[in-house]
């Protein structure tokens, strides 16, 4: 254990007393005994922390005690001046997640603890703090729903985006593709680029100026196709006049709420495949590409040969797998053949509909599994670039009543 001591305000105040004095006075300091103990993540299995750093931080005198031990087991008996204080730790952390272990980063924190009396116990809450955690895909409803006829219905499909960070995000510039390919048909591509980028067919993006859409941590927003009371028009589908934003669809299919923002279509409208054929990344383009500048530069020509034998050649869109902050793989387990991204991206995929053409798919949405709440009620959702561990499918859509 190493333990710095910074008392600034006792120094101050020793000061002062010397100079009015002209002598050195005896300065009595009561000291009391602070046990800490952790109190980990809920929901996590077989935790292990290490590298722990805390600061007492003294409210009164600006005085700060820094502590660094290897385990938590080193927390016992630290020895503090009294007074109020408030405590943050930052660490590391391990724990079981469906078999494979897990590194994270921890932070704990509380705040006004008085320390006087001789002996003190304190728990500290540790919550769960990925430095690189950024907007992930929450929820994707693709398959859409069936009017009380059993007539397919398609409109109200849609996206939730969250901030699994603890840091205010903007969505602004944030972009979705989706696969060019198809997770049913596996081919041979020339030139195979799935080790260096994505591709894509239709790639949308929302606007604004940059920090325009501020999106808070541990909240959300929904990206409708359409943003409207789709309940009007069949009553097994739901109100989607409250979403964040909307897409822009082609013609036939687009009915605009000019109340909603619409996404911008950087190359052809999105109209997510209702089957689940398809995959979907979320990204950012990097400073100074706009969506003219990634057509010209990105776009990515390739061949593959066909069932008759024939060599097929056609076009998508790359992006750059550095560009990609979330990617979710989607299938259907009776036919999937591979997954449309590299696999330090997502090395699994999720479903709704178990055969091709299920219709048991339709008022069904992938939702990404919970892995922790801390202690100020943000709930941090799982994310370890394994759809299939990451993600329940098949449940009912959270905006459906």
């Amino acid at each position: 254990m190493h333990v710095t001591k910074q008392f600034l305000g006792l120094l101050a105040i020793a000061g002062l007393i010397s100079f009015a004095s002209c002598k050195k006075d005896n300065v009595s300091i009561n000291k009391s005994t602070v046990d800490v103990s952790l109190k980990n993540p809920e929901g996590l299995k077989d935790v292990k922390t290490s590298n722990i750093t805390i600061d007492f931080k003294e409210i009164n005198s600006g005085a700060v005690t820094k502590i660094n031990i290897s385990t938590a087991n080193d927390l016992a008996n630290i020895t503090l001046p009294d007074g109020s204080y408030d405590v943050s730790l930052d660490g590391d952390v391990e724990y079981n997640l469906d078999g494979t272990t897990q590194k994270s980063k921890i932070r704990g924190f509380q705040s006004g603890v008085v320390v006087k009396g001789g002996k003190v116990s304190l728990n500290i809450p540790l919550f769960l703090y990925n430095i690189n955690s950024s907007f992930i895909f929450k929820e994707i409803f693709f398959t859409g729903t069936v009017t009380p006829e059993g007539k397919q219905y398609n409109g109200d499909k849609y996206f939730i985006l969250y901030n699994n960070s603890a840091d205010t995000l903007y969505a602004d510039g944030l972009v979705i593709a989706e696969a060019s390919f198809l997770s049913t048909t596996k081919r041979v591509y020339t030139p195979d680029i799935m080790a260096e980028a994505f591709t894509a067919g239709s790639v949308v993006m929302i606007p604004g100026t940059g920090k325009q859409y501020p999106v808070y941590p541990g909240k959300q927003i929904v990206i409708a196709n359409n943003a409207i009371n789709h309940l009007e028009y069949n009553a097994n589908s739901m109100d989607l006049r409250k979403s964040d934003f909307e897409l822009s669809l082609i013609s036939s299919i687009d009915v605009d709420n000019p109340e909603v923002t619409n996404l911008i279509n950087v190359t052809s409208a999105m109209t997510m495949h209702n089957r689940g054929f398809k995959s979907y990344v979320l990204a950012r383009f990097p400073e100074g590409t706009n969506a003219e500048s990634f057509k010209g530069n990105n776009l990515y020509s390739y061949s593959y040969i066909n069932t008759t034998g024939s060599t097929t050649t056609s076009q998508g869109y790359k992006i750059p797998n550095t560009w990609i902050i979330d990617a979710v793989n989607l299938s259907v387990p009776a036919v999937f053949e591979w997954i449309l991204t590299s696999p330090a991206l997502d090395m699994g995929w999720t479903y709704c509909g178990k055969k091709d053409q299920d219709n048991e798919r339709y008022g069904k949405s992938v939702r990404r599994k919970e892995l922790s709440t801390n202690p100020d009620g943000r709930v941090i959702l799982k994310d370890t670039n394994n759809s299939t561990n990451d993600f329940d499918p098949e449940v009912k859509p959270s905006l459906m009543p």
